[in-house]
This record gives C-alpha cells, structure tokens and sequence, in this order.
C-alpha cells in the first residue's frame, strides 16, 4: 500500500526531531519530503486538527508519532538526550523500536504518584508497573488522537488502580503487563526508527 502524505510527513517529522533534538519547520519537512511547501503545509494543518502533529506558537512541528522535543505528558532519556512522548504507548513502542537504553518517567493519573521505567535494549526492566490501552473502537472514535487517545493511554503502579481508574472514567480497553505492553507497541514505531539509534 503506497505511502499517504499524511504518513510520509509523520515519519520525515519524527526522525527529524529525533536526530536534532527542536522543532521543525514546514520548509525542512518539504525540503526533507520533495514536495511543495504549501502543500505540505495545508497537510501539517489538517494532521495538527486531527492530533497527529503538534505545533509549537511559531508554527513548527514539534512532535510527531507520539514524539515530543517540548515538555509534554511522559519524559524519555535515550543515550542521554530527554524527550518526552504523548501517552504510554508511545513511550514503550519508541525505546522498544530503537532498541534503546534510557529510563522513561510518568506519573500514576490515579494517585499522583511518580513512576519510572528502566530500559535496556529496548527492553523494560522489572518491575509491577501496568499500562491501560484504551480500546480499538475508541481509537476509531475519536477527533483528536492526541486529546482523545493519548491522555488515556497510561502507566499505573497497578493493575487494581489502572483498572479503578478506567472504570471511574467509563473507559474500556486493556490493562498490560510492561513487557506485553513493548511487544504489541514495537511495531508501530520500527518503520520509522530505521537507522536511528540503536538501529541498523
């Protein structure tokens, strides 16, 4: 199946941002794509109305696929450098997908405690912390991924609160296991970590 734009540019975006660390600009991204700034420009438009880019104030790119170079939900250090990631999914499918040492850090929705991961080849260390991935059909549902979707796509210190937390919500969908969760998430991020990182 052919590559949309709109998924072009959310690849070109992210590995941008990856590789130097600030926003970018709808220039760079067109540069980067072969394509006319202003059509790169109305898609970037319609993908921000949809929750699939975020803008900075100057209007550049600054996350995509779930990745951020501004403070946003969930921190990540890999090989010493800090981003920060969308929802929970993202943070695991991203060091999953780069293979990636680092640490990722949240805080419970529940209880307001903070938590953190270690991970080592892209793999999460030990430990009883859960992720609640909203369901399939609410995926689909929504206007915005990153207001609808990603606010809901959590860690918890357990699955007793990941579950009290969804149900007190009315949300549906499933409560993993870290390494479940980073198996399923790999995948999503893999085509466009290629090269990047701890990637060959």
């Amino acid at each position: 199946m052919p590559e949309t734009l709109s998924d072009a540019i959310g690849r070109a975006a992210f590995r941008r941002l990856f590789r130097t660390g600030r926003a970018v600009s709808i220039r760079e991204l067109a540069s980067d794509l072969g394509r006319p700034v202003e059509e790169v420009e109305v898609a970037v438009v319609e993908l921000e109305g949809a929750g699939r880019i975020r803008l900075d104030a100057g209007g550049r790119v600054m996350g995509a696929a779930g990745l951020n170079v501004e403070p946003d939900r969930h921190r990540i250090e890999i090989a010493g450098r800090g981003f920060w990631t969308w929802c929970a999914w993202d943070l695991l499918g991203i060091f999953g997908a780069l293979r990636a040492d680092g640490v990722g850090r949240s805080v419970s929705p529940w209880s307001g405690t903070p938590l953190e991961v270690r991970f080592r080849h892209g793999r999460p260390g030990p430990g009883s912390l859960v992720v609640f991935r909203p369901d399939d059909a609410h995926r689909e549902r929504c206007r915005n991924l990153y207001l609808d979707w990603c606010s809901n796509s959590n860690l918890f210190e357990s699955p007793r609160a990941a579950r009290a937390w969804s149900e007190q919500r009315g949300l549906r969908g499933r409560v993993l296991g870290l390494e479940e969760a980073a198996d399923l998430a790999r995948g999503r991020w893999e085509p466009l970590t290629e090269g990047l990182c701890g990637r060959s």
